[in-house]
């Protein structure tokens, strides 16, 4: 959280260019944010399996595929 106020503070037009990303009301890169961090506990995750599951990588992006891409179709 205090590297992105000193981002603001220090880059001001970092504010103009994110606000670019917004419908409506909605700030896109917040919502992407909070999704990526409310996640894993929402869908307890097992961190202590993470090496296991990244080591086949073709399950991964099938899952990942149906899970993000075909799913919500």
């Amino acid at each position: 959280m205090a590297a992105g106020v000193a981002l603001g503070y220090l880059v001001p037009g970092v504010v103009p260019f994110l606000d670019r990303f917004s419908v409506g009301t909605t700030s896109i890169p917040i919502a992407v944010g909070l999704i990526l961090m409310m996640y894993p506990p929402l869908a307890k995750v097992k961190y202590e399996e993470m090496g296991r599951v990244f080591q086949h990588r073709r399950i991964l992006v099938l899952s990942l595929v149906q899970n993000w891409v075909v799913g919500p179709s």
